[in-house]
C-alpha cells in the first residue's frame, strides 16, 4: 500500500485572468519562475513548484487564468484549473483588490465553496495601508477573511505563508491516491477474530490475494465485495507488552502496526465475558491512531437470553471512545450477525473520509459561537475550515489561541451534530493572531 508521506500537500492558485497569480507564484519561491505581464492570459499551462515556509514543504500550483463562458485554448486553460483545484489541498483564490469583485470572482467563488479542499481568498494588489480597507468587499464571496497582500511588492506575503503552513496537513497526513478501504480485526485472544475473518473473506466473497506470515503474523487479504476492493487484516491477539514473551511480543507489534495502517478497526469483543481492561485500552489505542472503530460483541449467543440487555447497555457504554460507534451482535460460530459487519465498516470508513465544505464548517462555528460564546481568553472566532481527511481534522482561527477543553468538545459536539462522523475522532485545534510572528514573517518576506 502506498503511503500518505510520498507527496507533498498541493496548494493551487486560482483566479481570473491578470489578477496577479504568476507574480504570487513568484514572491513564494524568491524567483522568477512564472511568466509574470500585464497581457491577459499569458499563463495558460499549470506550473509546479516547490516551496519551504517555516520548516514546512509544499507544491504551488499556478494555472492560467478563469475567464466566464470561455472558448477553444481558454476553455482547455480553465478545465485545467479545475484540475488543479480538485487535486490540491488548499486553494488560494486570487482577486484583485483595486478592481473589486468582479463578476469571474463570484462564479469561482460559487464553484469553491463545494470545494473538498479549504479555500483562502487572497486580495492581491494592496500595495500600501490605505489600500486595505478595499480587501473587506471581498468577504460577500463568502469564503471567509479575505488576506491583503501585494504580491508584486511582498507586502503581506509572509503572513499569507503563515496562514498557508497553518492550513496544511500535518506531516504524514497528505491523502495521496485513492487505494483500498483497509481494515483491521483486533481484540484478545481467543475472542473469535479468526473465525470472524474466515466468515468474512472466505465462504461468501473471492479472495483476490492473501500476504500471509506465521500464524502469529498479521494476515492482509484483498476481498471484491460488490465489485470494490478491500482490505482485511487479521491479527494476532493484543496483549500488553509487559505480559508478552518472546515471539508473542512480535505478535502484539504487529497487532499495533495492523492498526496504524488501517483506515477502520473492528474491536472484536467475548461478549460472554463482557468488556475488559484489555478491550478499553485496545479502543483507546484505536483513538490515538485516529482510526475508525466499529465493536464486534461476539459470542452473543452465549450470553443468557436475560442478560442480553443489560450487557448490550453496558458494553456500549465501556466501549464508546467517541460518539455513536456501532455495536454489532454476532456469532462467528453460527454466522449470525456476521453480514452486517461489512456495511458498518463501510459505513464508518465514509465518515472517516468525509470532506465538509469551508461554507458549512463557518455556517455551524458562527451558530454555535452566537449561542454560546468562547470563554474569556479564547477570543472572537473568525472562521475555521476541515484541512484534512482520515480522520477529519479542522483549524479554527480566532483572534485568541487559548480554547478550554470544554470548548473543543462543545464545537466537536456542534460538528458531529450537523456533519454527523458516527464512529470516527474528530480532531480540532486553534490558531490565534500572533504579532510577533507576522511581523517577522513580513520583514523575512522583504516589506
Amino acid at each position: 500500500m502506498s503511503t500518505a508521506s510520498e507527496r507533498l500537500p498541493r496548494v493551487a492558485i486560482i483566479g481570473r485572468q491578470n489578477v496577479g497569480k504568476s507574480t504570487l507564484l513568484n514572491r513564494f519561491l524568491g524567483a522568477r519562475e512564472a511568466i509574470a505581464h500585464e497581457q491577459p492570459g499569458v499563463t495558460r499551462d499549470r506550473l509546479e513548484a516547490p516551496v519551504e515556509w517555516r520548516g514546512r514543504r509544499f507544491l504551488a500550483v499556478d494555472t492560467g487564468g478563469y475567464v466566464e463562458r470561455a472558448r477553444g485554448i481558454e476553455r482547455e486553460v480553465a478545465r485545467q484549473a479545475d484540475r488543479a483545484a480538485a487535486e490540491a489541498d488548499l486553494v488560494l483564490l486570487v482577486v484583485d483588490a483595486v478592481t473589486g469583485v468582479q463578476e469571474e470572482d463570484a462564479v469561482l467563488a460559487r464553484r469553491l465553496l463545494r470545494a473538498d479542499a479549504p479555500v483562502l481568498v487572497v486580495a492581491n494588489k494592496v500595495d500600501n495601508e490605505a489600500l486595505e480597507h478595499q480587501a473587506t468587499a471581498f468577504l460577500r464571496l463568502g469564503l471567509g477573511e479575505p488576506l491583503p497582500v501585494s504580491a508584486m511588492h511582498g507586502r503581506g506575503a509572509g503572513d499569507l505563508l503563515d496562514r498557508v503552513v497553518d492550513l496544511l496537513p500535518e506531516e504524514g497526513e497528505v491523502e495521496g491516491p485513492q487505494e483500498d478501504a483497509s481494515f483491521a480485526l483486533v481484540g484478545r485472544p481467543n475472542v473469535g477474530k479468526s473465525s470472524m475473518f474466515n466468515r468474512l473473506v472466505g465462504e461468501e466473497r473471492a479472495v483476490v490475494y492473501e500476504e500471509a506470515g506465521t500464524t502469529r503474523d498479521a494476515i492482509d487479504s484483498v476481498v471484491s465485495w460488490e465489485g470494490r476492493p478491500l482490505r482485511f487484516v487479521d491479527t494476532a491477539g493484543f496483549r500488553r507488552p509487559s505480559r508478552t514473551q518472546g515471539v508473542e511480543y512480535y505478535g502484539y507489534v504487529r497487532a499495533v502496526q495492523a492498526i496504524d495502517r488501517s483506515h477502520v478497526v473492528a474491536l472484536v469483543i467475548d461478549a460472554s465475558e463482557g468488556v475488559t481492561g484489555e478491550d478499553k485500552r485496545i479502543a483507546a489505542r484505536v483513538a490515538e491512531a485516529g482510526r475508525g472503530l466499529v465493536a464486534v460483541a461476539n459470542k452473543w449467543d452465549l450470553v443468557a437470553q436475560g442478560e442480553r440487555a443489560e450487557r448490550f447497555a453496558m458494553i456500549r457504554e465501556q466501549i464508546e471512545v467517541f460518539p455513536r460507534v456501532p455495536l454489532l451482535r454476532t456469532s462467528a460460530k453460527t454466522g449470525a450477525g456476521v453480514g452486517k459487519v461489512v456495511p458498518a465498516l463501510l459505513q464508518v470508513h465514509g465518515e472517516w473520509t468525509r470532506r465538509v465544505p469551508t461554507a458549512e464548517v463557518n455556517r455551524v462555528l458562527h451558530r454555535a459561537q452566537a449561542e454560546h460564546p468562547p470563554p474569556r481568553g479564547g477570543g472572537r472566532i473568525r472562521y475555521g475550515t476541515q484541512v484534512a481527511s482520515g480522520p477529519p481534522r479542522f483549524v479554527v482561527f480566532a483572534t485568541g489561541s487559548r480554547q478550554q477543553v470544554s470548548y473543543r468538545r462543545y464545537l466537536e459536539n456542534r460538528f458531529r451534530e450537523a456533519f454527523g462522523f458516527d464512529g470516527v475522532p474528530i480532531r480540532i485545534s486553534f490558531r490565534g493572531r500572533d504579532r510577533s510572528r507576522s511581523g517577522g514573517a513580513r520583514r523575512a518576506a522583504g516589506e
